[in-house]
């Protein structure tokens, strides 16, 4: 382990707006528990609304226009290309859909909690595919995780390979930001730990 310079301020920062964000996914939460409502993504996209745009707020302000600094690179080629991501996204997303393969297969209700529409089907697809990927990457790898960065100096040595401990942060706020799926989802975390019981 390199020599680390802990500085408390970046870390509280980026604590207080992984903070922020969750006090508004909850409250978007509660504010629809007694709404009737037939369109799950909807919900969905509206609980990663402010995953994104309260980072990307954050990202204008501390660039000062400059999103580049923060890895909105749009204008780069890489190794990584666009096209080729785009390619890898939706092989992803086809690779993620085959685990209704065997219900299929098997003649096998789905239980599927909203009407199978087009626009449901196109809902649900576009959220998974796009609004995931773009708030998560926005609020945690772009913001928090490039902001530490900036803001703290060392390396932790992890299976062989020297992190920065702005990417080991970045990394444990995304775990610990997830565990709000047990206060807006608890049935499907009793579920799961039921699961786990099981095996």
């Amino acid at each position: 382990m390199n020599q680390i310079k802990f500085k408390l301020t970046p870390i509280f920062k980026m604590l207080g707006v992984t903070v922020l964000v969750a006090i508004i996914i909850i409250a978007i939460h509660i504010w629809f528990k007694s709404h009737p409502y037939k369109y799950s993504w909807i919900l969905a996209d509206l609980f990663h609304i402010p995953q994104f745009l309260i980072p990307f707020l954050m990202i204008c302000y501390l660039s000062k226009g400059k999103l580049k600094e923060y890895g909105f690179n749009l204008n780069e080629e890489s190794f990584f290309t666009h096209k080729r991501m785009a390619i890898i996204g939706v092989s992803f997303g086809i690779l993620m859909s085959l685990r209704y393969i065997p219900q299929v297969v098997g003649h096998t209700l789905l239980d599927i909690p909203y009407p199978v529409t087009l626009a449901n089907v196109l809902g649900n697809m576009s959220f998974q595919w796009i609004v995931v990927g773009i708030s998560e990457e926005t609020m945690f790898r772009g913001l928090i995780q490039t902001y530490l960065m900036k803001n703290l100096d060392g390396y932790i040595k992890i299976f062989g390979h020297d992190l920065h401990i702005g990417t080991v942060l970045g990394a444990v706020f995304w775990g610990g930001f997830h565990f709000i799926n047990i206060l807006i989802m608890p049935l499907r975390a009793v579920i799961f730990l039921l699961y786990l019981q099981q095996e």
